[in-house]
């Protein structure tokens, strides 16, 4: 039973996260980007569920991001779920009251999948971009997301503590 209500808890909030994406996020830019709360819920999940629930987590997200907004299939796949092994493996020396871990993995992560979509496109369209637009896209964007990641987070600890809970009373 805690089992099947867990998978229920994960669909819905992909189901959420999707949907912010698109109806609050999507078509609205700040400092010039995209806050990307997808990549967020990734980094988020990967470091309370450790690297293989990270992995898997991404492996769906991204599959699920490739078919809603992809225009190549695959890359969306291949860079989350690059980046919830690499933070879930990070997870197993990570606290979850260190603030600082947080920005540090937030920026990583953000620096792994800019980078990796920049690759992606430039082998796909063999079309080249500017450096320094990578390099503000990486500092905008980690801005931003670092700053997204702590109300995420929260969020996602309140819930996660109050599911929890509530899984708890059904093992008594």
């Amino acid at each position: 039973m805690k089992k099947v209500l867990t998978i229920i808890y994960l669909i819905f909030f992909i189901v959420l996260i999707f949907t912010l994406q698109i109806m609050l996020i999507d078509g609205r830019t700040i400092l010039g980007v995209k806050p990307n709360l997808i990549l967020i819920t990734v980094i988020v999940v990967s470091l309370w569920f450790g690297l293989y629930a990270g992995s898997f987590y991404g492996l769906i997200i991204g599959i699920i991001t490739d078919i809603l907004f992809g225009n190549n299939i695959g890359m969306f796949t291949i860079v989350y779920s690059i980046i919830g092994a690499l933070i879930g493996f990070f997870s197993y020396n990570y606290r979850k009251e260190n603030k600082i871990a947080l920005v540090y993995l937030t920026v990583i992560a953000t620096a792994v999948f800019e980078f990796v979509q920049y690759i992606m496109y430039f082998v796909i369209s063999s079309h080249y971009n500017n450096i320094l637009y990578l390099l503000y896209q990486l500092f905008a964007t980690s801005v931003l997301n670092v700053v997204i990641v702590f109300g995420v987070y929260s969020l996602l600890y309140k819930i996660l503590s109050f599911f929890e809970n509530r899984l708890n009373m059904y093992d008594m």
